[in-house]
Formats: C-alpha cells, structure tokens, sequence
C-alpha cells in the first residue's frame, strides 16, 4: 500500500533523501581505532530487512557514526534514517532507550499530526529491534563516569505564532496543563534519552515556570545550561514569548 499522502512532509524528506545509507567494516574499526557495531532484523523472505552499521567509541561507548541498510517498505527507510540520526553522539547506553514514539515525534510536521501512518508501525518496531542487537555488541565497552550528555537543541521547534491562544487569560490551573501537555509531547522524550525527567511544580507572576529536575538531570551541569535553555525556547515557541524557566534545584 501506497502510504506517501500520509507521511509527514519531515519524514517523506528522509526517505526520499537519506543521508546514513551505507555501511562501515571491521577495517573501517581499525583505521579509526573504534568499534563496530551491528544490529539487524528482519528476512528477505518477509519482505524487511534492516541493518545498522554504528562507529562507537572505545572508551566511552558514545556513537560517532551510524549508517545502515535497508531493503523493504519506504517507512523501513524512513525510521532507520531517524534512528541514525538519534543516536549519533549519544552512548549506546543512551540510543537504547529510543522509542518508537520519539522515532514519530522527530519527524512530526505538527505536534498532534503523527509521521508514520499507524499501519508502518511494524516497521519502526524492525528498526528499534536492530537497534536493540547493536547495543548488545556494545555491552562490554565501558560508560564514561563523567559523560554527560551532548546539549539538546530545539532544532525542528515549531514555531506558534503567539503562543498558545488565550494562554494569559486562562484559571491557574489550565496554565499549568498547557504548559504539563507541551512538556510531555516536546521536552520529556528527549530528556528520557539521559535518564532524566522533568516536573512543573508551579506558574508564578504570570510568567515564571518552575520546574524540578529528576534523575541524571539532578546532577547534570547542563541541566542550569544547555538543557535549561531547550526547555525555555519550547516552552517560548509553544505556549507564550515572554515564559522564563527556573529550576527548583
């Protein structure tokens, strides 16, 4: 079935223009002093099949490169192009935690609008289970005791002209559900990546959201920089110009 009316137009762009089709080898490893790492699933005969090629770093399991190969429905494509571009400059540690619904939400046209139609979902799941098995060649490559993760960015952040409608007139408590709803769509997928999380604790003056941190973002220095300033600029873009973040630390 022809699914291309249905994708989003971020989406139709990485199938039709892939950027990390290819493959490394093992002399690939040895030139550039680092790991290989492989994960495939599917067959042939089923139709599917997909196969990540990761360069990854000896001495703190973080992803320089990633490239892949696929043979199948266009989705296959799409979401291993996604994938590839998720986990580069993450641990592996980190990529195994993406999921099927940040794989979507990354190539989202609109928030509520999902990418892939519901009917490739088998797909994204072939890619995720490859995934999963060039982590495990992974496993014994130790994580950096004082890795913290590369800065978030808001690239891709759209844009609502205004804000949220109305946002300013709204009871205190529909204040904070907007702000909970754009937290839960936009930044926690992202922050989950770290094994962080993030809480709304309160809305004061009419213009200061605070926030408390979880996890690896309590002890992490990007959680007052890097991560602090992604969180702002969503939360700007999507609900009200004028909102400053401030965690509760």
């Amino acid at each position: 079935m022809n699914y291309w009316s249905r994708y989003s137009k971020k989406l139709a762009l990485r199938i039709e223009n892939p950027y990390c089709v290819g493959v490394f080898t093992d002399q690939d490893g040895l030139e550039r002093d680092v790991h290989v790492a492989r994960g495939a699933s599917g067959s042939f005969s089923s139709g599917k099949v997909i196969q990540f090629y990761w360069l990854v770093d000896k001495t703190d399991g973080v992803i320089v490169d990633s490239r892949f190969q696929a043979y199948g429905p266009s989705a296959l494509i799409g979401a291993a192009e996604v994938v590839s571009e998720l986990v580069i400059g993450r641990n592996y540690d980190q990529a195994g935690r993406i999921t099927s619904e940040l794989i979507d939400r990354h190539v989202r046209d609109k928030n509520d609008l999902p990418a892939f139609p519901e009917e490739t979902y088998s797909e994204i799941n072939a890619v995720l289970e490859a995934l999963d098995k060039a982590v495990e060649t992974c496993k014994d490559i130790p994580l950096s005791q004082s890795y913290v993760a590369p800065p978030i960015t808001a690239r891709d952040v759209e844009v609502v002209e205004g804000g949220y409608p109305g946002f300013m007139e709204l009871p205190l408590k529909q204040k904070l559900a907007v702000i909970e709803e754009v937290i839960a769509k936009e930044i926690r997928p992202y922050i989950e990546l770290d094994a962080g999380g993030v809480e709304v604790i309160n809305f004061l003056n009419d213009k200061e959201v605070i926030i408390a941190y979880q996890g690896s973002c309590t002890s992490c220095y990007s959680a007052t920089g890097a991560t602090l300033s992604f969180i702002q600029q969503v939360l700007r873009a999507k609900v009200h110009p004028d909102l400053d973040v401030i965690p509760n630390m």
